[in-house]
């Protein structure tokens, strides 16, 4: 066991559970999935670009195209996080399955890379900042007053 521990190579493949962003959006917002993933495992291939997004009911999938090298001497691709649209969403729940896709020889492999449930909260109220300005009457005194300013160093100045 010893020998064929020494003889073992790491995983050089990886594609890590997809998540959301926002992770709590609300009515509105886009929701996007993230994949974090590389080395061997490349999940944007770009033959299928923008991936495929269906609705069936409260359920949405993504079908994401990539690739996949078994021979650890051809994994020359980047770590990274991949990052996808995916919609907008009234409130309510839902459930998104990330499905990834990769040829081989014999065709295309699909496989189910999560399934996230979230929730959509409704539109958080308007927060409104109110910056404070000047009406009229005080743009007026404002001028007034740099113009009284200016005319007393003025005479300082000329005296």
């Amino acid at each position: 066991m010893l020998a064929l521990a020494l003889c073992a190579q790491r995983a050089w493949a990886f594609l890590d559970p997809p998540y959301i962003t926002p992770a709590n959006p609300t009515a509105g917002e886009l929701v996007s999935v993230n994949i974090y993933g590389g080395e061997c495992d490349l999940v944007d291939y770009g033959i299928n670009w923008p991936p495929p997004v269906t609705q069936d009911g409260n359920e949405t999938t993504i079908l994401l195209t990539g690739a996949h090298e078994e021979d650890p001497e051809f994994c020359d691709i980047s770590v990274g996080t991949y990052t996808y649209p995916v919609g907008v969403y009234p409130p309510g729940t839902y459930v998104l399955r990330v499905n990834w896709r990769y040829g081989t020889f014999n065709g295309w492999i699909t496989e189910t890379l999560g399934i996230i449930p979230f929730t959509v909260s409704g539109v958080p109220p308007q927060q409104t900042f109110v910056a404070p300005t000047l009406g009229g009457a005080g743009l007026v005194g404002l001028l007034l007053a740099l113009i009284v300013a200016a005319m007393r160093k003025l005479r300082r100045h000329l005296a």
